[in-house]
């Protein structure tokens, strides 16, 4: 293991020079970049504003043996004016005729032809002017603007997002993520506006009477994907030479939270990670927002942009539980970027879950450590785990590493953007972590981080520092349990059987929705097993008892007394679904049932419940069973495995006939009993954050399905309390009272019609749409209204969705005259 870890790591330079045999779409490696001096102006002939001016000056070397006559890089709908390469001490060596380049259109690349080739192991600087558009699909440099509420102005601003493959869009360049260079930075912008780049603002210089030159500080060597500017009329809260959040200055009041968040989570990281954020090469982190924006955020080094949803906490309106805990999240997941993915970076896009396994997971970890109250590493299972399976259990899924040759193309490389890389790597850092402890883990990435602090890594890279802080009294394979969740798809489904009174056996599948779908079904893995049973209960030691190695049969499991439940993967630290036979289910059904759930965690109750749902699908089980499983739910008051009931009940309740209905909300009246006395439709200062989340889902629930009464609570409150409801809570609250009454739907309707505020418009409208007279908000506000086609399409789908006793009713009097509906619709 180690040789090979030793022999891949030796391979990365190389990696940086290789041609790839039949890649066309990667550079050929012959000359590498160091430095780009890059000057950009914007918004210099108010008759043409979307264009832009360009110069750039990059310094290579050639690599290799060879001379090479022609220089091949990055380029994409760019007008080249001029071209020119200089030899190192700035003697021009030739001026390139345009003419000559060559552009190929499917490679996006430029080939620059030589009349004297350059030499080995020389270095030259290559150069450009050229021009491009501020382009509307935000991508490279783009546009974006914002009305101001005061003037009523509209405020135009220019954003970049180069990730994945478009800095060639703004700049010729070499746009691998493991041609790392150092870049110089200058903007050219008009008086009015202000420049925000990668690194900080060294000084401003007057270009003309209205035209003015920023000067930002050199960066750090890095990707050219996460080259970064903006051009707006911002204002920033804390020091822009440190560590500041800048918006637009109407928002400036908002932005204090998100700055509070930043100020923990910067240092957080630097001491997790020992190396402090001003250590790894750029003195100034800013964060800012944009009202367009492709991403909730972008990781770019020394300037994160992120959307406006996620810096702006506006009180009444955006400050609620789930809009700060969306805040931490999203700040925690792109400042951890700065340790991984800026300063240590993935070779090639095929390794992209290098980034963002890690990001994903500390997003959910660090911010619980900062923030205890969201619970969040519980939330973790049931928000990442339960959701990624789903996907990892088809054959449309991809393993986390694919090979370099599969990722060539642009839409190869898009491919790797999935929830895979993010949401399951994230589940198997998790399950490393558990399984090394929280010591040893934490040593391995620290000295990952170290080793390959400004430059690029594979797999094997941090493989190797895994295995070499891997805990001594844990027998197994390292290298193999790292490539079966690495290199191979999908997950094992563990089945567990009742042998004797006192010992049970485990089997390994892997678990697949469709087994007709052309999946693999016959995968194995090596499989960490974590368990306890009632006889001495813990359920927090999630060091593995032992492994089920690929080629093992079964495992038994046995005990020296009889056992009355039986429990696999604590709190659903490994990656892997878990199929009881009937007695180990119902033993553990009893255990549920009883006093404070038997002490099992609410990770491995949600666990239970997502499992079963999962296996009845694929008819393991009988739907049957798995509500009777469920009874236990009538006890049941905690978040997270409420959660999973509902998740996984949406696809159920879609199948419920109008016969079924009637039993069905006898049912949910007395699974919600125990949590709907404890949570009621009201709210109060002492709910906790999880309070918030799990009302919010019990009511809609419950008011949808008419059960318990809670229609008529929610407008009860509704009428007599001037009283609003938080914002994370409105949309839900007034769509219960608007299908209550159809006073209290006008009521809502009028809020809607007076309210200014378009994220309160939209959530007016989608509430005052559950009405259950829905002739009437058919015909008058949807059919004859103002609004966009969006928000019809909306308003339509929540009649269904909040009236299921009424689908048929509401089918009849769409389709009975489709013709005005598509005439509505159209664009």
């Amino acid at each position: 293991m180690s040789s090979s870890v030793s022999r891949v790591s030796g391979l990365i330079y190389f990696l940086l020079i290789c041609v790839v045999n039949g890649a066309d779409y990667r550079l050929d490696g012959s000359v590498i970049p160091s430095y780009y001096n890059l000057t950009i102006g914007v918004l210099r002939d108010p008759a043409e504003p979307t264009l832009f001016d360009g110069e750039v000056s990059i310094t290579l070397r050639v690599v290799g043996p060879l001379e090479v006559p022609q220089i091949i890089l990055h380029a994409d709908t760019l007008d080249i004016s001029e071209c020119w390469l200089l030899d190192a001490v700035g003697v021009q060596v030739e001026a390139i005729d345009i003419s000559r380049l060559i552009y190929e259109a499917a490679t996006q690349q430029v080939k620059v032809p030589l009349t004297q080739p350059v030499q080995p192991g020389q270095n030259y600087t290559l150069g450009f002017k050229y021009t491009g558009h501020i382009r509307t699909d935000m991508a490279g440099l783009f546009s974006a603007s914002y009305v101001e509420e005061v003037t009523n102005v509209t405020r135009w601003l220019a954003v970049t997002q180069m990730q994945r493959i478009n800095a060639r869009l703004v700049l010729p360049c070499f746009d691998e993520p493991a041609l790392k260079a150092k870049f110089q930075l200058q903007i050219i912008r008009p008086n009015g506006y202000q420049s925000i780049g990668n690194t900080k603002l060294r000084e401003t210089t007057a270009a003309s009477s209205d035209r003015f030159v920023d000067h930002f500080e050199e960066t750090p060597v890095m990707s050219t994907y996460l080259l970064a500017f903006m051009v707006a009329s911002y204002s920033a809260r804390g020091n822009v030479s440190d560590f500041a959040v800048l918006t637009r200055p109407e928002f400036y009041n908002h932005t204090e939270f998100s700055h509070q968040v930043g100020q923990r989570v910067i240092p957080a990281y630097g001491e997790l990670f020992q190396i402090p954020y001003a250590e790894l090469g750029n003195e100034v982190l800013q964060y800012a927002s944009s009202p367009r924006f492709p991403h909730n955020g972008m990781e770019n080094w020394g300037l994160i942009i992120y959307s406006d949803e996620v810096l702006i906490q506006e009180s009444v309106y955006s400050d609620d539980w789930s809009n700060k805990e969306f805040t931490i999240r999203i700040v925690a997941h792109e400042t951890s970027h700065m340790w991984f993915g800026d300063s240590v970076t993935f070779s090639w896009w095929s390794y992209f879950w290098l980034n963002e396994a890690f990001a994903r997971y500390y997003e959910y970890f660090m911010a619980h450590q900062l923030y205890p109250e969201y619970h969040l590493d519980e939330q973790f299972v049931v928000r990442q785990m339960h959701l990624i399976f789903a996907t990892d259990a088809r054959n449309s899924t991809q393993p986390l590493t694919s090979l370099e040759s599969d990722i060539q193309t642009p839409s190869e490389i898009a491919y790797k953007f999935s929830g895979i890389a993010y949401a399951k790597g994230a589940c198997i850092l998790r399950m490393w972590r558990n399984i090394m402890g929280e010591q040893n883990f934490d040593r391995a990435i620290q000295n990952y981080l170290k080793q390959y602090h400004l430059g690029n890594t594979v797999p094997d890279s941090l493989l190797y520092h895994l295995s070499e802080n891997w805990p001594a009294n844990q027998e197994v394979d390292v290298e193999q349990f790292f490539y079966d969740y690495t290199e191979q798809v999908g997950f094992p489904m563990l089945v567990v059987r009742l042998r004797s009174v006192n010992a049970v056996t485990v089997q390994q599948d892997r678990f697949l929705l469709d087994y007709t779908d052309g999946s693999r079904g016959g995968l194995k893995y090596t499989v960490p097993l974590t368990y306890t049973s009632n006889l001495a209960p813990n359920f927090y030691n999630l060091t593995p008892s032992k492994y089920m190695h690929k080629n093992e049969r079964y495992q038994l499991i046995a005990f020296d007394e009889p056992i009355e439940w039986f429990l696999l993967n604590l709190r659903q630290s490994n990656y892997q679904r878990v199929l009881y036979d009937y007695t180990l289910r119902e033993g553990l059904r009893v255990a549920l049932s009883a006093s404070n759930h038997s002490g099992i965690p609410v990770e491995n109750r949600a666990q239970l419940i997502d499992d079963l749902f999962n296996f009845a699908y694929v008819r393991y089980v009988q739907y049957e069973e798995v509500f009777q499983f469920l009874e236990y739910l009538s006890k049941e008051v905690d978040y997270v495995p409420w959660y999973a009931v509902y998740e996984n009940l949406n696809r159920v309740a879609k199948r419920l006939t109008p016969e079924q209905l009637p039993s069905f909300r006898n049912y949910l009246s007395d699974i919600t009993k125990s949590v709907f006395e404890k949570l009621g439709v009201e709210w109060s200062s002492q709910d906790t954050p999880l309070d918030v989340a799990n009302r919010n889902k019990l009511v809609k629930w419950l008011c949808r399905y008419q059960v318990s009464g809670c229609r008529n609570k929610v407008n009860v409150k509704f009428v007599t309390s001037s009283e609003q409801p938080s914002p994370d809570y409105r949309e839900t609250f007034y769509c219960a009272a608007s299908s209550s009454d159809f006073n209290s739907y006008t009521a809502v309707w009028g809020r809607y019609y007076l309210e200014t505020r378009p994220s309160e418009r939209k959530l007016l409208w989608s509430a005052a749409s559950c009405t259950t007279d829905f002739e009437t908000h058919y015909h008058k506000m949807i059919i004859s209204g103002p609004e966009s086609v969006e928000q019809k399409k909306i308003g339509i789908a929540r009649l269904y969705e909040q009236n299921p006793e009424l689908v048929q009713p509401i089918f009849e009097m769409i389709t009975e005259n489709i013709v005005v509906l598509a005439y509505d619709f159209r664009p």
